[in-house]
Protein backbone atom coordinates (compact mmCIF):
# COMPACT_ATOMS: atom_id res chain seq x y z
CA UNK A 1 0.00 0.00 0.00
CA UNK A 2 1.30 3.28 -0.92
CA UNK A 3 1.40 5.65 2.56
CA UNK A 4 0.99 9.17 2.14
CA UNK A 5 4.20 10.70 3.46
CA UNK A 6 4.21 13.64 5.75
CA UNK A 7 6.73 16.41 5.27
CA UNK A 8 9.51 14.98 7.66
CA UNK A 9 10.00 12.39 5.66
CA UNK A 10 13.23 12.06 3.32
CA UNK A 11 13.29 12.88 0.25
CA UNK A 12 13.21 10.01 -2.61
CA UNK A 13 12.51 7.11 0.66
CA UNK A 14 10.58 4.39 -0.94
CA UNK A 15 7.39 3.07 0.56
CA UNK A 16 5.98 -0.15 0.61
CA UNK A 17 3.79 -2.16 -2.11
CA UNK A 18 1.76 -5.42 -2.54
CA UNK A 19 2.28 -6.88 -5.80
CA UNK A 20 0.52 -10.30 -6.93
CA UNK A 21 2.59 -12.27 -9.54
CA UNK A 22 0.45 -14.70 -11.37
CA UNK A 23 2.72 -17.57 -13.17
CA UNK A 24 4.99 -19.18 -11.31
CA UNK A 25 7.13 -19.70 -15.18
CA UNK A 26 10.41 -18.26 -16.00
CA UNK A 27 8.55 -14.27 -16.20
CA UNK A 28 7.04 -14.90 -12.75
CA UNK A 29 10.40 -16.38 -11.14
CA UNK A 30 12.56 -13.55 -12.87
CA UNK A 31 9.74 -10.72 -11.49
CA UNK A 32 9.60 -11.89 -7.97
CA UNK A 33 13.84 -12.02 -7.93
CA UNK A 34 14.63 -8.74 -9.45
CA UNK A 35 11.80 -7.33 -6.31
CA UNK A 36 13.41 -9.05 -3.95
CA UNK A 37 16.67 -7.50 -4.75
CA UNK A 38 15.46 -4.03 -6.15
CA UNK A 39 13.61 -3.19 -2.99
CA UNK A 40 14.13 -6.01 -0.17
CA UNK A 41 10.77 -6.71 2.14
CA UNK A 42 9.85 -3.08 0.95
CA UNK A 43 7.58 -5.42 -1.28
CA UNK A 44 5.19 -8.03 -0.36
CA UNK A 45 5.15 -10.65 -2.92
CA UNK A 46 2.60 -13.67 -3.61
CA UNK A 47 2.75 -15.93 -6.83
CA UNK A 48 0.00 -17.67 -7.62
CA UNK A 49 0.71 -20.79 -9.51
CA UNK A 50 -2.34 -22.67 -11.15
CA UNK A 51 -0.82 -26.13 -11.57
CA UNK A 52 1.26 -27.99 -8.72
CA UNK A 53 4.99 -27.05 -9.65
CA UNK A 54 6.73 -24.33 -11.17
CA UNK A 55 7.47 -24.45 -14.96
CA UNK A 56 6.51 -22.84 -18.38
CA UNK A 57 6.92 -23.45 -22.11
CA UNK A 58 9.98 -25.02 -22.46
CA UNK A 59 11.93 -27.05 -25.40
CA UNK A 60 14.70 -29.38 -25.36
CA UNK A 61 14.44 -31.93 -22.58
CA UNK A 62 11.63 -30.19 -20.19
CA UNK A 63 12.21 -31.93 -17.31
CA UNK A 64 15.81 -30.48 -17.36
CA UNK A 65 14.61 -26.97 -17.49
CA UNK A 66 12.48 -27.49 -14.86
CA UNK A 67 15.22 -28.56 -12.63
CA UNK A 68 17.04 -25.72 -13.61
CA UNK A 69 14.27 -23.32 -12.50
CA UNK A 70 13.96 -24.86 -9.16
CA UNK A 71 17.39 -24.53 -8.46
CA UNK A 72 17.07 -20.75 -9.13
CA UNK A 73 13.75 -20.50 -6.84
CA UNK A 74 15.33 -22.30 -4.18
CA UNK A 75 19.22 -20.40 -4.25
CA UNK A 76 17.03 -17.15 -4.43
CA UNK A 77 14.72 -18.44 -1.36
CA UNK A 78 11.61 -17.59 -3.49
CA UNK A 79 10.05 -20.46 -2.45
CA UNK A 80 8.58 -18.91 0.39
CA UNK A 81 6.61 -16.55 -1.86
CA UNK A 82 4.60 -19.50 -4.21
CA UNK A 83 1.33 -20.97 -3.85
CA UNK A 84 0.67 -23.68 -5.94
CA UNK A 85 -2.50 -24.47 -6.90
CA UNK A 86 -4.13 -20.96 -6.44
CA UNK A 87 -6.02 -20.55 -9.80
CA UNK A 88 -7.02 -17.16 -10.30
CA UNK A 89 -11.06 -16.92 -10.79
CA UNK A 90 -11.06 -13.19 -11.25
CA UNK A 91 -9.18 -9.41 -10.66
CA UNK A 92 -10.66 -6.85 -9.67
CA UNK A 93 -9.60 -3.19 -9.63
CA UNK A 94 -10.73 -0.68 -6.93
CA UNK A 95 -10.22 3.17 -7.56
CA UNK A 96 -11.39 4.37 -4.11
CA UNK A 97 -8.25 2.46 -2.77
CA UNK A 98 -6.10 2.61 -6.16
CA UNK A 99 -5.64 -1.67 -5.28
CA UNK A 100 -6.24 -4.78 -7.29
CA UNK A 101 -8.82 -7.12 -5.41
CA UNK A 102 -7.62 -11.23 -6.52
CA UNK A 103 -10.15 -13.44 -6.26
CA UNK A 104 -8.34 -17.49 -5.81
CA UNK A 105 -10.35 -20.42 -6.24
CA UNK A 106 -10.90 -22.00 -2.89
CA UNK A 107 -8.77 -19.55 -0.99
CA UNK A 108 -10.58 -16.58 -1.32
CA UNK A 109 -9.69 -12.90 -1.88
CA UNK A 110 -6.47 -11.14 -1.83
CA UNK A 111 -5.79 -7.27 -2.20
CA UNK A 112 -2.76 -5.88 -3.63
CA UNK A 113 -1.23 -2.76 -5.34
CA UNK A 114 0.51 -4.00 -8.37
CA UNK A 115 -1.10 -7.08 -10.56
CA UNK A 116 1.78 -8.64 -12.93
CA UNK A 117 0.28 -11.33 -15.17
CA UNK A 118 3.48 -13.33 -15.96
CA UNK A 119 1.16 -16.51 -17.15
CA UNK A 120 1.92 -16.02 -20.53
CA UNK A 121 0.72 -16.63 -24.04
CA UNK A 122 1.32 -20.51 -24.20
CA UNK A 123 -0.47 -21.72 -21.36
CA UNK A 124 -4.02 -22.23 -22.38
CA UNK A 125 -4.61 -25.42 -24.36
CA UNK A 126 -6.55 -25.23 -27.35
CA UNK A 127 -8.72 -28.63 -28.61
CA UNK A 128 -9.17 -28.56 -32.55
CA UNK A 129 -12.64 -28.03 -33.00
CA UNK A 130 -13.48 -31.15 -35.23
CA UNK A 131 -17.21 -32.51 -35.68
CA UNK A 132 -18.08 -35.20 -32.86
CA UNK A 133 -14.61 -35.10 -31.35
CA UNK A 134 -16.59 -36.42 -28.23
CA UNK A 135 -17.43 -39.21 -29.65
CA UNK A 136 -14.51 -40.52 -29.39
CA UNK A 137 -13.95 -43.92 -27.50
CA UNK A 138 -10.13 -44.06 -26.95
CA UNK A 139 -8.04 -41.70 -25.35
CA UNK A 140 -7.73 -37.91 -25.96
CA UNK A 141 -4.82 -35.80 -24.68
CA UNK A 142 -3.59 -32.32 -25.71
CA UNK A 143 -0.30 -32.13 -25.47
CA UNK A 144 0.24 -29.25 -23.21
CA UNK A 145 -1.40 -31.22 -21.02
CA UNK A 146 -0.01 -34.69 -21.10
CA UNK A 147 -1.05 -37.57 -19.18
CA UNK A 148 2.00 -39.75 -17.68
CA UNK A 149 -0.77 -42.78 -17.67
CA UNK A 150 -0.81 -43.02 -21.20
CA UNK A 151 0.66 -45.69 -22.68
CA UNK A 152 1.61 -45.73 -26.79
CA UNK A 153 3.30 -48.91 -26.82
CA UNK A 154 1.83 -51.09 -29.76
CA UNK A 155 -1.01 -48.61 -29.63
CA UNK A 156 -2.68 -46.83 -33.17
CA UNK A 157 -1.79 -43.23 -32.41
CA UNK A 158 -3.21 -39.86 -34.27
CA UNK A 159 -1.48 -36.62 -33.72
CA UNK A 160 -3.45 -33.71 -35.47
CA UNK A 161 -1.49 -30.79 -36.65
CA UNK A 162 2.24 -30.17 -37.55
CA UNK A 163 3.49 -27.16 -35.61
CA UNK A 164 6.54 -27.17 -32.66
CA UNK A 165 4.38 -29.27 -30.58
CA UNK A 166 3.96 -32.14 -33.13
CA UNK A 167 7.32 -31.86 -34.10
CA UNK A 168 8.60 -32.41 -30.38
CA UNK A 169 6.20 -35.49 -29.94
CA UNK A 170 6.48 -37.57 -32.77
CA UNK A 171 9.94 -38.39 -32.30
CA UNK A 172 9.59 -39.55 -28.71
CA UNK A 173 6.54 -41.79 -29.72
CA UNK A 174 7.26 -43.17 -33.61
CA UNK A 175 9.33 -46.33 -32.28
CA UNK A 176 6.93 -47.27 -29.67
CA UNK A 177 3.59 -47.05 -31.33
CA UNK A 178 2.40 -49.52 -33.60
CA UNK A 179 1.65 -47.23 -36.61
CA UNK A 180 1.28 -42.89 -35.95
CA UNK A 181 -1.00 -40.94 -38.36
CA UNK A 182 0.22 -37.34 -38.52
CA UNK A 183 -2.79 -35.32 -40.11
CA UNK A 184 -0.68 -32.03 -41.45
CA UNK A 185 -2.57 -28.71 -42.87
CA UNK A 186 0.27 -26.33 -42.80
CA UNK A 187 3.93 -27.55 -43.17
CA UNK A 188 6.58 -25.84 -41.13
CA UNK A 189 10.28 -24.60 -42.06
CA UNK A 190 12.38 -27.19 -40.33
CA UNK A 191 16.18 -25.84 -39.45
CA UNK A 192 19.02 -27.58 -37.84
CA UNK A 193 18.85 -27.52 -33.85
CA UNK A 194 19.58 -24.33 -31.44
CA UNK A 195 23.26 -23.42 -31.67
CA UNK A 196 23.96 -25.54 -34.09
CA UNK A 197 26.78 -23.98 -35.62
CA UNK A 198 28.73 -24.01 -31.93
CA UNK A 199 27.62 -27.72 -31.41
CA UNK A 200 27.16 -29.82 -34.26
CA UNK A 201 23.65 -30.73 -36.38
CA UNK A 202 22.15 -32.42 -33.37
CA UNK A 203 21.53 -31.32 -29.78
CA UNK A 204 24.31 -31.28 -28.17
CA UNK A 205 25.03 -33.62 -24.81
CA UNK A 206 27.81 -31.70 -23.26
CA UNK A 207 30.63 -33.93 -21.95
CA UNK A 208 31.92 -33.83 -18.15
CA UNK A 209 35.00 -32.16 -19.21
CA UNK A 210 32.91 -30.00 -21.49
CA UNK A 211 30.93 -29.16 -18.30
CA UNK A 212 33.96 -28.37 -16.22
CA UNK A 213 35.12 -25.77 -18.53
CA UNK A 214 32.40 -24.12 -18.02
CA UNK A 215 32.36 -24.19 -14.35
CA UNK A 216 35.98 -23.25 -13.87
CA UNK A 217 36.40 -20.81 -16.79
CA UNK A 218 33.85 -18.00 -16.64
CA UNK A 219 35.21 -16.59 -19.90
CA UNK A 220 35.02 -18.95 -21.46
CA UNK A 221 31.29 -19.52 -20.56
CA UNK A 222 30.43 -15.34 -21.11
CA UNK A 223 32.04 -16.41 -24.56
CA UNK A 224 29.95 -18.94 -25.43
CA UNK A 225 26.19 -17.46 -24.41
CA UNK A 226 27.66 -14.17 -26.09
CA UNK A 227 28.35 -15.66 -29.42
CA UNK A 228 24.89 -17.76 -29.32
CA UNK A 229 22.64 -14.81 -28.31
CA UNK A 230 24.72 -12.64 -31.18
CA UNK A 231 23.71 -15.69 -33.56
CA UNK A 232 20.11 -14.87 -32.74
CA UNK A 233 20.22 -11.23 -32.61
CA UNK A 234 21.86 -11.09 -36.05
CA UNK A 235 18.83 -12.83 -38.20
CA UNK A 236 16.17 -9.63 -38.00
CA UNK A 237 17.35 -8.62 -41.55
CA UNK A 238 16.18 -12.10 -42.75
CA UNK A 239 12.57 -11.35 -41.57
CA UNK A 240 11.94 -7.97 -44.21
CA UNK A 241 9.96 -9.12 -47.47
CA UNK A 242 12.38 -9.91 -50.35
CA UNK A 243 15.43 -8.99 -49.04
CA UNK A 244 18.53 -10.62 -49.94
CA UNK A 245 18.78 -12.42 -46.80
CA UNK A 246 15.39 -13.81 -46.63
CA UNK A 247 15.81 -15.41 -50.14
CA UNK A 248 19.38 -16.72 -48.97
CA UNK A 249 16.91 -18.19 -45.47
CA UNK A 250 14.59 -20.01 -48.01
CA UNK A 251 17.37 -21.42 -50.17
CA UNK A 252 19.19 -22.72 -47.46
CA UNK A 253 16.85 -24.28 -45.49
CA UNK A 254 14.91 -25.03 -48.81
CA UNK A 255 18.44 -27.39 -49.27
CA UNK A 256 18.43 -28.11 -45.50
CA UNK A 257 14.96 -29.97 -45.83
CA UNK A 258 15.09 -31.31 -49.25
CA UNK A 259 18.47 -33.52 -48.02
CA UNK A 260 16.80 -34.92 -45.25
CA UNK A 261 13.57 -35.84 -46.87
CA UNK A 262 14.26 -38.26 -49.72
CA UNK A 263 10.68 -38.65 -51.25
CA UNK A 264 9.94 -35.97 -53.84
CA UNK A 265 6.15 -36.81 -52.58
CA UNK A 266 6.80 -35.72 -49.16
CA UNK A 267 9.48 -32.97 -49.99
CA UNK A 268 6.09 -31.32 -52.12
CA UNK A 269 3.48 -32.04 -48.58
CA UNK A 270 6.24 -30.67 -46.23
CA UNK A 271 8.40 -27.54 -47.72
CA UNK A 272 6.66 -24.95 -47.07
CA UNK A 273 6.03 -22.35 -49.80
CA UNK A 274 5.63 -19.05 -48.11
CA UNK A 275 8.67 -17.36 -46.66
CA UNK A 276 10.66 -18.37 -43.86
CA UNK A 277 9.63 -16.84 -40.01
CA UNK A 278 5.95 -16.35 -41.28
CA UNK A 279 5.20 -18.98 -38.78
CA UNK A 280 7.21 -20.44 -36.37
CA UNK A 281 10.79 -22.07 -37.11
CA UNK A 282 11.09 -25.27 -35.87
CA UNK A 283 14.65 -27.54 -34.71
CA UNK A 284 12.84 -30.43 -36.05
CA UNK A 285 15.53 -32.83 -38.60
CA UNK A 286 14.41 -36.04 -35.69
CA UNK A 287 10.83 -35.12 -36.91
CA UNK A 288 11.50 -35.13 -40.77
CA UNK A 289 13.50 -37.92 -39.95
CA UNK A 290 10.44 -40.05 -38.00
CA UNK A 291 7.60 -38.85 -40.63
CA UNK A 292 9.82 -41.27 -43.09
CA UNK A 293 9.62 -44.49 -41.23
CA UNK A 294 7.38 -47.55 -42.37
CA UNK A 295 4.81 -46.81 -39.29
CA UNK A 296 4.36 -43.21 -39.59
CA UNK A 297 1.67 -42.10 -42.67
CA UNK A 298 1.39 -38.20 -42.95
CA UNK A 299 -1.66 -37.09 -44.05
CA UNK A 300 -1.80 -33.81 -45.54
CA UNK A 301 -6.22 -34.19 -46.27
CA UNK A 302 -8.29 -32.28 -44.06
CA UNK A 303 -10.25 -33.84 -41.64
CA UNK A 304 -13.82 -34.45 -42.25
CA UNK A 305 -14.94 -35.60 -38.70
CA UNK A 306 -13.72 -37.76 -35.80
CA UNK A 307 -16.04 -41.13 -35.12
CA UNK A 308 -15.76 -43.55 -32.19
CA UNK A 309 -12.94 -44.98 -33.33
CA UNK A 310 -11.11 -43.36 -35.30
CA UNK A 311 -10.49 -40.09 -37.80
CA UNK A 312 -12.45 -39.93 -41.26
CA UNK A 313 -10.81 -37.07 -43.71
CA UNK A 314 -12.13 -35.24 -46.59
CA UNK A 315 -11.23 -37.89 -49.04
CA UNK A 316 -13.72 -40.18 -47.13
CA UNK A 317 -11.13 -42.40 -45.68
CA UNK A 318 -11.79 -43.67 -41.83
CA UNK A 319 -8.12 -44.34 -40.27
CA UNK A 320 -8.87 -46.35 -37.06
CA UNK A 321 -7.09 -45.52 -33.87
CA UNK A 322 -6.43 -45.54 -30.09
CA UNK A 323 -5.12 -42.93 -28.74
CA UNK A 324 -5.20 -39.14 -30.43
CA UNK A 325 -3.12 -36.64 -29.38
CA UNK A 326 -4.02 -33.07 -29.84
CA UNK A 327 -0.75 -30.75 -31.19
CA UNK A 328 -2.78 -28.27 -31.57
CA UNK A 329 -1.11 -25.46 -29.51
CA UNK A 330 -2.42 -22.79 -27.53
CA UNK A 331 -5.38 -20.14 -26.95
CA UNK A 332 -3.14 -16.92 -28.81
CA UNK A 333 -5.84 -14.36 -28.47
CA UNK A 334 -4.13 -12.86 -25.72
CA UNK A 335 -7.76 -12.88 -23.39
CA UNK A 336 -6.94 -13.90 -20.36
CA UNK A 337 -8.39 -17.08 -18.76
CA UNK A 338 -10.44 -15.66 -16.30
CA UNK A 339 -12.05 -11.64 -15.80
CA UNK A 340 -9.37 -9.11 -15.16
CA UNK A 341 -11.29 -6.10 -14.99
CA UNK A 342 -10.52 -2.94 -15.10
CA UNK A 343 -12.00 0.98 -14.81
CA UNK A 344 -15.37 1.33 -15.34
CA UNK A 345 -16.25 -2.23 -15.41
CA UNK A 346 -14.12 -3.27 -18.60
CA UNK A 347 -13.75 -7.01 -19.10
CA UNK A 348 -10.57 -7.09 -20.47
CA UNK A 349 -11.73 -10.42 -21.53
CA UNK A 350 -13.94 -8.71 -23.58
CA UNK A 351 -11.95 -6.18 -24.68
CA UNK A 352 -9.54 -8.29 -26.47
CA UNK A 353 -12.20 -10.32 -27.80
CA UNK A 354 -11.54 -9.39 -31.66
CA UNK A 355 -8.62 -7.08 -31.18
CA UNK A 356 -6.15 -7.26 -28.43
CA UNK A 357 -3.95 -3.65 -28.21
CA UNK A 358 -1.97 -3.08 -25.26
CA UNK A 359 1.07 -0.44 -25.11
CA UNK A 360 4.38 -2.38 -26.56
CA UNK A 361 2.45 -5.63 -24.46
CA UNK A 362 3.38 -4.56 -20.86
CA UNK A 363 -0.20 -2.43 -19.96
CA UNK A 364 -3.22 -1.99 -21.42
CA UNK A 365 -5.04 1.42 -20.47
CA UNK A 366 -7.90 1.55 -18.61
CA UNK A 367 -5.88 -1.05 -16.04
CA UNK A 368 -3.99 0.50 -14.02
CA UNK A 369 -1.02 -0.83 -11.79
CA UNK A 370 -1.56 -3.81 -14.41
CA UNK A 371 1.95 -5.26 -15.51
CA UNK A 372 2.55 -7.59 -18.47
CA UNK A 373 4.66 -10.20 -19.53
CA UNK A 374 4.24 -11.23 -22.88
CA UNK A 375 0.83 -9.43 -23.57
CA UNK A 376 0.03 -8.28 -27.91
CA UNK A 377 3.32 -7.73 -29.74
CA UNK A 378 6.26 -8.19 -27.50
CA UNK A 379 9.30 -9.61 -29.36
CA UNK A 380 8.57 -13.03 -29.17
CA UNK A 381 9.72 -14.03 -32.81
CA UNK A 382 12.43 -11.49 -32.46
CA UNK A 383 15.00 -13.01 -30.78
CA UNK A 384 16.23 -15.10 -27.85
CA UNK A 385 12.91 -14.50 -25.24
CA UNK A 386 14.62 -14.81 -22.16
CA UNK A 387 17.01 -11.66 -22.80
CA UNK A 388 13.43 -9.81 -23.41
CA UNK A 389 11.92 -11.12 -20.51
CA UNK A 390 15.03 -9.98 -18.42
CA UNK A 391 14.73 -6.45 -19.99
CA UNK A 392 11.14 -6.44 -19.36
CA UNK A 393 11.26 -6.73 -15.41
CA UNK A 394 13.93 -4.23 -15.30
CA UNK A 395 11.56 -1.90 -16.86
CA UNK A 396 9.00 -2.82 -14.59
CA UNK A 397 11.63 -2.31 -11.52
CA UNK A 398 12.52 1.49 -12.48
CA UNK A 399 8.56 2.26 -12.87
CA UNK A 400 7.69 0.76 -9.65
CA UNK A 401 10.83 2.77 -8.07
CA UNK A 402 9.20 5.78 -9.70
CA UNK A 403 6.03 5.08 -7.80
CA UNK A 404 7.28 4.13 -4.64
CA UNK A 405 9.49 7.51 -4.18
CA UNK A 406 7.49 10.09 -6.07
CA UNK A 407 3.87 8.89 -3.94
CA UNK A 408 2.11 7.92 -6.99
CA UNK A 409 -0.85 5.88 -5.77
CA UNK A 410 -1.20 4.10 -9.62
CA UNK A 411 -0.22 4.54 -13.10
CA UNK A 412 -2.37 4.36 -16.35
CA UNK A 413 -1.28 3.89 -19.48
CA UNK A 414 -2.73 6.70 -22.10
CA UNK A 415 -4.99 5.67 -24.39
CA UNK A 416 -3.28 8.09 -27.07
CA UNK A 417 -0.10 6.65 -26.75
CA UNK A 418 -1.66 3.18 -26.79
CA UNK A 419 -3.73 3.51 -30.15
CA UNK A 420 -0.22 5.50 -31.35
CA UNK A 421 1.65 1.94 -31.17
CA UNK A 422 -0.80 -0.10 -32.56
CA UNK A 423 -0.89 1.85 -35.74
CA UNK A 424 3.05 2.38 -36.15
CA UNK A 425 2.87 -1.57 -35.86
CA UNK A 426 0.16 -2.49 -37.94
CA UNK A 427 1.91 -0.05 -40.59
CA UNK A 428 5.49 -1.85 -39.94
CA UNK A 429 4.04 -5.33 -40.75
CA UNK A 430 3.41 -4.69 -43.71
CA UNK A 431 7.38 -5.37 -44.91
CA UNK A 432 7.43 -8.31 -42.78
CA UNK A 433 7.56 -12.19 -43.52
CA UNK A 434 4.98 -11.69 -40.20
CA UNK A 435 2.00 -10.79 -42.90
CA UNK A 436 3.47 -13.32 -45.11
CA UNK A 437 0.58 -16.13 -46.65
CA UNK A 438 1.03 -18.74 -44.17
CA UNK A 439 -1.19 -19.42 -41.07
CA UNK A 440 0.29 -18.70 -37.77
CA UNK A 441 -0.39 -18.13 -34.58
CA UNK A 442 1.32 -14.52 -34.96
CA UNK A 443 -1.69 -13.21 -36.44
CA UNK A 444 -5.78 -13.12 -36.00
CA UNK A 445 -8.21 -14.88 -38.37
CA UNK A 446 -8.15 -10.87 -40.07
CA UNK A 447 -4.41 -11.36 -40.61
CA UNK A 448 -3.70 -8.58 -38.43
CA UNK A 449 -0.31 -9.33 -36.50
CA UNK A 450 -0.59 -9.27 -33.14
CA UNK A 451 2.13 -11.46 -31.40
CA UNK A 452 5.43 -10.02 -32.85
CA UNK A 453 7.25 -6.28 -31.99
CA UNK A 454 7.86 -4.19 -34.44
CA UNK A 455 11.78 -4.45 -34.67
CA UNK A 456 14.56 -6.20 -33.68
CA UNK A 457 15.14 -7.79 -30.29
CA UNK A 458 17.98 -5.60 -29.17
CA UNK A 459 15.57 -2.49 -30.55
CA UNK A 460 12.84 -3.77 -28.06
CA UNK A 461 15.44 -3.69 -25.54
CA UNK A 462 16.72 0.14 -26.50
CA UNK A 463 13.04 1.20 -26.34
CA UNK A 464 12.58 -0.49 -22.30
CA UNK A 465 15.68 1.51 -21.25
CA UNK A 466 14.77 4.63 -22.43
CA UNK A 467 11.69 4.72 -19.84
CA UNK A 468 9.19 7.02 -21.66
CA UNK A 469 7.68 7.97 -18.93
CA UNK A 470 5.68 10.77 -20.40
CA UNK A 471 3.33 7.99 -22.01
CA UNK A 472 1.70 6.99 -18.78
CA UNK A 473 -0.44 8.51 -16.73
CA UNK A 474 0.29 9.05 -12.86
CA UNK A 475 -1.95 9.84 -9.84
CA UNK A 476 -0.88 11.17 -7.09
CA UNK A 477 -1.60 10.40 -3.40
CA UNK A 478 -1.32 14.66 -3.08
CA UNK A 479 0.89 17.09 -3.94
CA UNK A 480 3.08 15.59 -6.69
CA UNK A 481 6.42 17.59 -4.83
CA UNK A 482 5.14 16.38 -1.69
CA UNK A 483 7.37 13.50 -1.71
CA UNK A 484 10.43 16.17 -1.45
CA UNK A 485 9.88 16.40 2.16
CA UNK A 486 12.24 19.07 3.71
CA UNK A 487 14.06 19.37 1.20
CA UNK A 488 17.13 17.51 2.08
CA UNK A 489 18.95 15.32 -0.81
CA UNK A 490 19.26 11.75 -0.28
CA UNK A 491 22.82 12.23 0.79
CA UNK A 492 22.12 14.36 3.32
CA UNK A 493 19.74 12.01 5.37
CA UNK A 494 22.34 9.01 5.37
CA UNK A 495 22.56 7.22 8.78
CA UNK A 496 24.88 9.09 11.39
CA UNK A 497 28.58 7.14 10.77
CA UNK A 498 27.85 6.48 7.51
CA UNK A 499 30.15 7.52 4.45
CA UNK A 500 28.49 10.29 2.62
CA UNK A 501 30.16 12.53 -0.18
CA UNK A 502 28.62 16.14 0.39
CA UNK A 503 30.52 17.20 -2.87
CA UNK A 504 30.24 14.63 -5.20
CA UNK A 505 29.46 16.64 -7.81
CA UNK A 506 33.01 17.18 -8.22
CA UNK A 507 34.86 15.02 -10.59
CA UNK A 508 37.59 15.04 -13.00
CA UNK A 509 36.17 17.26 -15.62
CA UNK A 510 33.51 19.33 -13.97
CA UNK A 511 31.74 21.56 -16.68
CA UNK A 512 31.53 18.55 -18.96
CA UNK A 513 29.03 15.75 -19.08
CA UNK A 514 29.23 12.44 -19.71
CA UNK A 515 28.12 12.43 -22.87
CA UNK A 516 30.34 14.83 -24.11
CA UNK A 517 33.34 12.86 -22.09
CA UNK A 518 32.91 9.93 -24.34
CA UNK A 519 33.14 12.06 -27.16
CA UNK A 520 36.22 14.16 -26.41
CA UNK A 521 37.93 10.91 -24.80
CA UNK A 522 37.40 9.22 -28.14
CA UNK A 523 38.16 12.24 -30.65
CA UNK A 524 40.10 14.60 -28.76
CA UNK A 525 43.36 14.48 -31.18
CA UNK A 526 40.79 15.32 -34.11
CA UNK A 527 39.24 18.44 -32.15
CA UNK A 528 42.37 19.53 -30.77
CA UNK A 529 44.13 19.43 -34.49
CA UNK A 530 40.91 21.42 -35.45
CA UNK A 531 40.18 19.02 -38.38
CA UNK A 532 37.11 17.38 -37.12
CA UNK A 533 34.08 17.34 -38.99
CA UNK A 534 31.62 16.44 -36.11
CA UNK A 535 29.77 19.62 -35.42
CA UNK A 536 28.05 18.43 -32.62
CA UNK A 537 31.23 17.94 -30.43
CA UNK A 538 32.64 21.35 -31.52
CA UNK A 539 29.13 23.01 -30.30
CA UNK A 540 29.65 20.90 -26.89
CA UNK A 541 33.04 21.48 -26.03
CA UNK A 542 34.69 24.64 -24.30
CA UNK A 543 37.08 26.61 -26.78
CA UNK A 544 39.32 26.81 -23.68
CA UNK A 545 39.61 22.89 -23.75
CA UNK A 546 43.27 22.34 -23.82
CA UNK A 547 45.27 18.91 -24.76
CA UNK A 548 47.45 19.15 -21.21
CA UNK A 549 44.24 18.73 -19.38
CA UNK A 550 43.88 15.07 -20.64
CA UNK A 551 46.01 12.06 -19.84
CA UNK A 552 46.00 9.19 -23.18
CA UNK A 553 43.91 6.37 -21.81
CA UNK A 554 44.50 2.69 -23.42
CA UNK A 555 40.82 1.69 -23.56
CA UNK A 556 40.08 4.83 -26.01
CA UNK A 557 42.58 3.53 -28.52
CA UNK A 558 40.38 3.39 -31.71
CA UNK A 559 43.26 1.98 -34.16
CA UNK A 560 42.62 4.52 -37.41
CA UNK A 561 39.03 4.21 -36.83
CA UNK A 562 37.07 7.23 -37.01
CA UNK A 563 34.22 7.66 -34.82
CA UNK A 564 32.22 6.91 -37.12
CA UNK A 565 33.39 4.80 -39.44
CA UNK A 566 30.48 2.57 -40.91
CA UNK A 567 32.27 -0.38 -40.70
CA UNK A 568 32.68 -0.57 -37.18
CA UNK A 569 29.25 0.35 -36.80
CA UNK A 570 28.92 -3.18 -38.48
CA UNK A 571 31.12 -5.29 -36.70
CA UNK A 572 29.98 -7.76 -34.01
CA UNK A 573 30.93 -6.44 -30.85
CA UNK A 574 31.99 -10.29 -29.65
CA UNK A 575 33.10 -11.91 -32.78
CA UNK A 576 34.13 -8.88 -34.97
CA UNK A 577 32.45 -10.33 -38.23
CA UNK A 578 30.51 -8.09 -40.41
CA UNK A 579 27.07 -7.93 -38.61
CA UNK A 580 25.22 -7.04 -41.76
CA UNK A 581 27.04 -10.27 -43.78
CA UNK A 582 23.92 -12.02 -45.12
CA UNK A 583 23.12 -15.03 -43.22
CA UNK A 584 24.52 -18.41 -43.85
CA UNK A 585 22.96 -21.92 -42.74
CA UNK A 586 25.57 -22.34 -40.23
CA UNK A 587 24.60 -19.03 -38.68
CA UNK A 588 21.13 -19.82 -38.98
CA UNK A 589 20.32 -21.28 -35.19
CA UNK A 590 16.57 -22.50 -34.68
CA UNK A 591 14.72 -19.57 -34.12
CA UNK A 592 11.77 -20.63 -31.99
CA UNK A 593 9.78 -18.30 -30.11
Amino acid sequence: MVIKRSYEESTLEEKSLRCIIIGAGVSGILMAHHLREAFGDRVGIRILEKNAEIGGTCYASSSEIQSYLKAVVLHYRLDPYIHFNSKVEEAVWREDSSTWSVSVEGRGKFDCDILVNAGGILNNPKFPNLKNIDSFKGQLVHTAAWDNNIDVKNKRVAIIGAGASAIQVLPEIQSAAANVDIYIRTPSWISPPAGAQFNGEHNHIYTEEEKAQFRDDPNHSLRTRKDMESSFNCMYRAFFKGSDEQKQFVKKLDTHMRELIHSEGLQKGLIPSFEVGCRRINPGERYLEALQRDNVEPVFSDIQEVTPTGIRDADGTERPVDIIIAATGFDTSFRPRFPIIGRNGVDLRELWKTNPVSYCGLAVSGFPNYLIFLGPNTPIANGSLIGALEATGDYFIRLLRKMMTQQVSSFNIRADVEADFDMHTQDFMQRMVWTGSCRSWFKNDDGKVTAVWPGSGLHYREFLQSDRWEDWEWKYTANRFQYWGLGFSTVETVSEGQERDLSYYIQSHPNLSREVLEMVDCKRDKIINGDDSDESAGELVSKEFKASEYEEEESCKTSETSWDDEDLLKKDPVTGKDSRTKVSLPEVAAFSA
